[in-house]
């Protein structure tokens, strides 16, 4: 096959290859690239992108990968079984520098992790895997204070999403379905605050449950600094 070209990649690609648009904003842009058994595949990237492949839900959560731009990437799969990766890359220069990183993740009262793990992190971006069997409680609220997405992988799971109450406790505020290959996009203006310094509930400040505990929620999630 000859080259298969996007905006932000190029594709040298064999049968069983291929890569579909999740996502697009003038921040960022999320694909799906899938893999066949025996297959290899190179993707030049022209701009930064992190490479996090997907395995099934009994598998613990592999790390992500960051590529420079103008790194050229060889992805190979020697299992029987499709490959399966979200690849994020990132437009433009980040919007803060390490003060106001610094200042924006010192500024609320609320923890300001999204997820359970931070698996990578540079001057541009801090990856977050988050799934429901690390443990989710309604009353583990964050505030999220950058610009964020997040990907959810796999059918059927869905979340309850709560905000804080005076006096302690969560309010629910609704339940999310969700399918495999939803992308969710937030753009987080002052940090999560409004004009008067107060949490933008529940867009920025809130927490998670799962509403179908049969079903594993999963997402990979990305801030962007």
């Amino acid at each position: 096959h000859m080259d298969r070209v996007y905006v932000h990649a190029v594709l040298r690609r064999p049968v069983g290859h291929s890569r579909r648009l999740l996502h697009a904003n003038s921040r960022l842009r999320i694909f799906d690239e899938r893999l066949g058994p025996d297959c290899t595949a190179s993707v030049h990237h022209a701009v930064p992108a992190v490479r996090w492949q997907v395995l099934d839900a009994s598998q613990p959560t592999p790390s992500p990968f960051f590529h420079a731009a103008g790194f050229t990437a060889t992805v190979r799969n020697v299992s029987p079984h499709e490959r399966r990766d979200i690849c994020f890359e990132v437009l433009g220069e980040p919007l803060h520098g390490e003060e106001e990183v610094a200042r924006r993740l010192a500024a609320p009262r609320w923890p300001t992790a999204p997820g359970q793990r931070l698996l990578l992190e540079n001057a541009l971006v801090r990856m977050w895997d988050f799934r429901a069997s690390l443990g989710m409680d309604r009353l583990a609220f964050h505030q999220h204070v950058f610009d964020n997405a997040w990907v959810v992988l796999g059918d059927g799971a869905a979340l309850n999403v709560y905000t804080p109450v005076a006096g302690g406790g969560a309010k629910l505020e609704k339940t999310v379905h969700f399918h495999d290959g939803f992308v969710s996009w937030t753009v987080v203006r002052n940090g999560g605050f409004d004009a008067d310094g107060e949490p933008l509930a529940p867009t920025c400040l809130h927490s998670v449950d799962s509403a179908v505990p049969s079903v594993e929620f999963r997402e990979y999630l990305i801030e962007l600094k």
